[in-house]
């Protein structure tokens, strides 16, 4: 029986997929879920029940399944069901929808054809490089918990795969990730092109400061919030 909350805000599809690996899971922790999740997550058990009542919630619609939730659930789920997730998210669930908005193609991730064929060239190279460990390169390389690399690795795949748009969130998550000349590029096209929202001014007026190339920064678009770097670009 549907519970409050029909599809816990998904689709039909969805959810059924969601609802077979989290089935799939309990089936092989059966009487075992709370001591594999306290485990996995290094939690005491009451937080690990608290980790599992929230997941089961969202199985049998008591509840939508939020960006945190899908956070948590993710490192038990497949990589191609996430990926879908957070895209579904992303487009319908987003505060940020109004201050970034996308263009409906998602050839090329949004980007150029030569920056995205670049951009799939050095993550090839780095899955190379880390072919068992990409997650654990990147919580070493941003200084972030399992959780948070695990949601960049996700980025990195829907990116790579052109299920999503390469936003200026995404740009700031996959700092470090990328060669310095190839993640300025990319950064100065993306913040060009897309409107972010205001939660994310000092983190692209960071990258903005440490990866401009002296008299160019191509400033486009009209916003107050691009007023100071129109203002670096000129050399004021």
């Amino acid at each position: 029986m549907s519970g409050k909350y029909k599809y816990a805000g998904l689709t039909k599809e969805l959810h059924q997929r969601l609802t077979l690996e989290f089935n799939a899971l309990k089936e092989q922790h059966r009487r075992t879920l709370t001591k594999y999740v306290m485990q996995t997550k290094k939690c005491d058990r009451f937080h690990a029940r608290k980790y599992a009542q929230r997941f089961d919630n969202v199985i049998k619609e008591r509840s939508k399944l939020s960006t945190t939730t899908l956070d948590d659930m993710s490192e038990y789920l497949t990589d191609g069901l996430v990926n879908d997730l957070q895209e579904y998210l992303l487009e319908n669930y987003s505060t940020k929808r109004v201050s970034c908005k996308p263009d409906d193609d998602k050839s090329n991730a949004g980007l150029t054809a030569e920056l995205f064929q670049r951009f799939r060239k050095e993550i090839q190279e780095l899955r190379a490089a880390h072919p068992n460990s990409i997650v654990s390169h990147i919580m070493e390389v941003k200084g972030c918990s399992y959780n948070e690399a695990n949601s960049i690795r996700t980025a990195i795949c829907t990116v790579y795969s052109e299920i999503g748009i390469l936003t200026p969130r995404k740009v700031i998550q996959f700092e470090g990730l990328l060669s310095r000349e190839l993640f300025s590029k990319i950064a100065k096209y993306v913040f060009n092109k897309y409107e972010w929202p205001d939660s994310l001014d000092s983190e692209v007026d960071r990258i903005y400061l440490e990866y401009r190339t002296k008299g160019n920064i191509g400033l486009n678009k009209e916003s107050v919030k691009r007023t100071l770097f129109k203002a670096i670009s000129m050399g004021l």
